[in-house]
């Protein structure tokens, strides 16, 4: 029986055997979608000049070999439909001689002219009439157009149809095996543990229940629960059972680790899976800077030829676990680019396991990974690890800002380069400096929202990547954190974020601009990202995103792009006895900006006696930098006990020496951070690593242009500005820092809340069900050192921190 097998005429019209290296003009993967309105723009024009012309029009044609028909769907730009017709590829890019030269070099070797002849192909298959064949190439840079044609000559495009349809055969039939694999594994896929903890059974069937009713879920669960495992373990299961994979997102790239240790759980208990961990570009990276360029690095140059000429990707399909070091040492052995080689080995990874960015980025790179659908049923499953950060994450996506400072910071650098393209670097410098300080109204002192400042900015982009091209195509050696390039590119992530937002219907867009000395900082702000995220999903069967901060449910929702009448939702208890764990706020502590002078001394003295009621090591996670060398310099810590501060900008190597001190156990130590900082999110604190955790205020954002900006704007929306702009994000803060104390069954840990707000009902809302029973009210305590002391199992020696006012009789500031 012949196996029909649907494919995208994109991923059909392939060089056969793969030539070609990795640059901007390869023609592989997706094509930007920011040319879409160049598109858009050109096919008006052709409508309203010829009525022959029409736009967008589908083509299918089938094509059978091997016991299977292949299914290929294309659309084309354009077809006038004279005597003798004529089908139009529209690309638009900023360099189109460039990309002509490309074209020019072998019909039969680039995608795109593959891609069109495949066109002109299945339209002379259908109507035995051999149509014209012509590329509009339009610069992004300047407008400028050009045509250029292409002839089809049937019998030889047929030789290059055998020799695809024969490599399609053998992928079908490697996507059979690889689908049947996935089932078998399925049905014999076991939970990894003999004993699953409380709660993990229930978190387990709620997501297989709304897996059934195909709905997108969030779910809150907490640090101890084992959620990585408890999520993941239904997810992948189902996605195996449809031939399917799981993509499996964090936040960061030092995340990987968690969801990696489960996979390896899994393995250990019998499952045949394999797994991908995909490392960043400039990680895996063998030059000096990550710029994928044939003319400068060899591991770009015929990358395509080398990895299928070589059998690459069959060496790594017979791997269990693709981790950074297989791709290092393929990519030195056969010089080819280990960043890529992972993105190609993705095909047969049952679990991949990456960074946000390539799910959630503009132009994110598994959104090119294309699967031949043999034996498949629908879509991958997506998991979104602490999942609370996805808003935040995606909006920074969308908010380029420009500093006169910055770029004047390179001008030393500037003059340091090869002579020939020192002055005009240095002119071109000079223009883009010239353009930031035209966004200053004349006596404006304090910043300001602005108009997109379009034309000032888009003429020293063209002059810039014109000088780029020329400078990369010189061959001068380019060094580490190369200037010219960090100028483009950072001048380029601006103005192309600019050109995105200048549709009149992106509200949740604005610029703002900040002035400072004879510049300042010109910067576009994104305050929702949700309808960018929402076309992301598209990619996927499940959505499934966790953490142990994600209430109030409907901000998360909202501002991850899922729709509100279709998400599930759940929250779980603390699998832990509560008497486990002591909570307490002390109300009588502010950190209100009017009133933080006369509380720094007040929060050092109460963390000081806390403390000393039993020896250990604490984290006291505090706002700010400035908040946190405040009260570390009025601290003195109880006999016994030594104290660590978190510095701005530590690097991981300072970060992991402060955490082995704390594995170690030795001297009782304090540490002194910032919520939201790298000590009090995605860090695991086993056993009496710490025992105790003083959250310090709800670290609200500073309260400026934008934030106002920004809440004004969710009012608007959402009609909830100062929750969704203020008191949410901090509270996600505070409740991850708080999380870090109980990790496993076996911990005993207290958490101490300071700030009266966090009795307020918009701040309390945020927290975990399991924290109070019916008001938040229940852990102010009246005598806070003897309530602490009876948790440890110890004598205070003293009455209380201070005397604990009534929720009725606190300042009501």
């Amino acid at each position: 029986m012949t196996k029909l097998i649907t494919m995208p005429l994109r991923d059909f019209a392939l060089p056969s055997p793969r030539t070609g290296s990795i640059e901007a003009h390869s023609g592989y993967g997706r094509q930007a979608a920011e040319g879409q309105e160049i598109h858009t723009r050109v096919q008006k024009q052709r409508a309203k000049a010829d009525s022959a012309y029409q736009a967008e029009v589908p083509i299918t044609s089938l094509f059978e070999r091997g016991g299977y028909a292949f299914r290929v769907d294309g659309r084309m730009d354009g077809i006038f439909r004279h005597e003798v017709p004529k089908i139009e590829e529209i690309k638009s890019t900023f360099n189109i001689r460039e990309l002509a030269q490309h074209l020019a070099g072998g019909p039969l070797d680039h995608p795109y002219c593959l891609q069109l002849l495949t066109y002109g192909y299945c339209y002379w298959r259908e109507h035995r009439v051999l149509p014209a064949l012509s590329f509009h190439l339009v610069s992004t840079r300047s407008g400028d157009a050009d045509d250029l044609d292409l002839l089809l000559d049937p019998a030889r495009y047929e030789q290059w149809l055998d020799r695809r349809l024969d490599e399609l055969v053998v992928e079908a039939q490697q996507a059979e095996k690889r689908a049947a694999r996935r089932r078998k594994a399925a049905t014999s896929f076991t939970f990894p543990f003999a004993n699953p903890r409380p709660g993990q059974i229930e978190l387990m069937e709620t997501i297989e229940r709304f897996m059934t009713e195909k709905r997108p879920m969030l779910i809150q669960a907490p640090t101890g629960l084992g959620k990585t495992v408890g999520v993941l373990y239904p997810v992948a299961k189902e996605a195996l059972s449809r031939g399917q994979r799981v993509v499996y997102v964090t936040p960061k790239n030092s995340q990987h680790s968690v969801a990696e240790d489960a996979v390896t759980r899994f393995q250990e208990a019998g499952a045949k899976l394999k797994s991908l961990s995909i490392t960043a570009k400039g990680k895996i990276c063998f030059m000096n800077e990550p710029l994928c360029n044939p003319d400068y690095c060899e591991y770009a140059r015929d990358y395509y030829g080398k990895v299928y000429g070589e059998g690459l990707l069959d060496i790594l399909a017979r791997k269990r676990k693709l981790k950074a070091r297989t791709f290092r040492d393929l990519g030195e052995q056969y010089r080819v680019c280990p960043f890529e080689l992972q993105l190609d080995s993705a095909r047969e990874a049952d679990i991949i396991i990456c960074d946000y960015n390539y799910v959630f980025a503009p132009r994110s790179a598994l959104g090119r990974m294309a699967d031949i659908g043999v034996d498949q049923t629908g879509k991958p499953n997506l998991v979104i690890d602490e999942a609370h950060n996805l808003p935040a994450r995606a909006m920074d996506y969308y908010s380029p800002a420009l500093s006169s400072v910055v770029l004047e910071n390179m001008r030393g650098e500037i003059r340091a380069v090869t002579p020939r393209f020192r002055h005009e670097a240095e002119e071109l410098l000079d223009g883009c400096l010239q353009a930031v300080a035209a966004c200053h109204a004349p006596g404006v002192t304090k910043p300001q929202r602005i108009e997109p400042p379009t034309d000032l900015f888009f003429t020293p982009h063209s002059r810039l990547s014109v000088f780029l091209s020329r400078y990369l195509d010189s061959g001068v050696e380019i060094p580490h954190q190369d200037v010219i390039l960090r100028l483009c590119h950072y001048w380029a992530e601006f103005t192309e974020t600019l050109e995105f937002i200048g549709h009149p219907d992106r509200q949740e867009f604005f610029t703002t601009f900040h002035p400072h000395g004879t510049g300042g900082t010109v910067k576009i702000t994104c305050c929702d990202a949700s309808a960018m995220l929402e076309d992301c999903y598209a990619d996927y069967e499940q959505v499934v995103g966790f953490s142990a901060t994600l209430k109030p449910f409907d901000y998360y929702v909202r501002l991850s792009g899922l729709k509100v009448d279709r998400v599930r939702t759940a929250e779980f208890a603390s699998p832990f006895p509560r008497e486990r764990r002591k909570l307490l706020i002390i109300p009588q502590i502010s950190t209100r900006y009017s009133h933080r002078e006369r509380n720094y001394a007040k929060i050092a003295e109460a963390v000081q006696r806390v403390a000393a009621l039993r020896k250990g090591n604490y984290f006291v996670f505090l706002p700010s930098f400035e908040f946190l060398e405040r009260v570390a310099s009025l601290f003195q810590p109880p006999a016994g006990f030594v104290v660590v501060r978190q510095e701005r900008g530590m690097k991981a190597a300072g970060i992991e020496a402060v955490v082995e001190n704390l594995r170690a156990q030795g001297t009782p130590t304090i540490v002194f951070a910032v919520q939201g900082g790298s000590f009090s999110e995605g860090m695991d604190y086993a056993g009496e690593m710490i025992i105790g955790a003083f959250v310090v205020g709800p670290p609200l954002p500073t309260y400026d242009l934008e934030r106002e900006q920004m809440r004004s704007y969710y009012q608007q929306k959402y009609a909830a500005g100062f929750e969704y702009a203020y008191t949410i994000p901090a509270m996600a803060k505070a409740i991850q820092a708080a999380g870090r104390v109980i990790r496993s069954e076996t911990d005993r840990g207290l958490i101490v809340l300071m700030d009266r707000r966090f009795l307020e009902p918009g701040f309390s809302q945020a927290m975990p069900a399991d924290w109070f029973t019916a008001d938040v009210a229940e852990v102010v305590s009246g005598s806070i050192l003897r309530d602490v002391a009876d948790f440890w199992g110890t004598e205070s020696g003293e009455a209380t921190v201070a005397s604990p006012a009534s929720p009725q009789s606190r300042d009501k500031d």
